[in-house]
């Protein structure tokens, strides 16, 4: 309900599209998506690393998109590889980038409980792409920590590896 909300509020063409969300009879939940034919960034770059130009047309629509999220009071916070999908094709553009899983995401604009769901301390989001001030576990990350994550996997794209690797997630935090 929390991705599809937030999902429904950017209005990108480079946001996954969810068509419909509830509740079945047996209490699951469900959320209906827009179909995808194509890849995850992260198999694309485990295949090859990219090269500055293969990556600078990707880097511009995912900011494209981020900068419609962050205009709609939305911080994405788990930007990675794994949530950035690579279509074959849209509207006649070559590898049409969406921003996919907004499940962590934090509404900015609004100061309810229901969407404050982060408390000082709680660590959101994926290690090797955490902003400074989210691997401190501060309860405020903004739109600035959107874009430390597209740093971090911009230089994996070009280089096939992140900037800082290590055993621990400790290490990882102090690296």
């Amino acid at each position: 309900e929390r991705e599809a909300q937030a999902a429904g509020r950017i209005g990108s063409d480079h946001i996954l599209e969810i068509l419909d969300f509830g509740n079945l009879p047996n209490g699951d939940r469900f959320m209906v998506m827009e179909m995808l034919d194509g890849e995850e960034l992260s198999s694309r770059i485990k295949r090859q690393v990219l090269t500055p130009e293969q990556s600078v047309p990707i880097f511009l629509q995912l900011l494209d998109g981020l900068a419609a999220a962050h205009n709609a009071g939305i911080v994405h916070r788990d930007l990675k590889p794994d949530n950035i999908f690579i279509l074959k094709e849209k509207a006649g553009h070559k590898d049409f980038v969406k921003i996919i899983d907004f499940g962590i995401s934090k509404f900015n604009q609004l100061n309810d409980s229901e969407h404050s769901k982060t408390k000082t301390g709680m660590l959101m989001g994926t290690p090797y792409y955490l902003s400074p001030e989210q691997a401190r576990g501060a309860a405020r990350s903004d739109p600035r920590s959107d874009i430390y994550s597209c740093g971090v996997i911009l230089y994996q794209c070009v280089t096939g590896v992140v900037p800082f690797d290590a055993e621990t997630l400790n290490e990882l935090l102090f690296a």
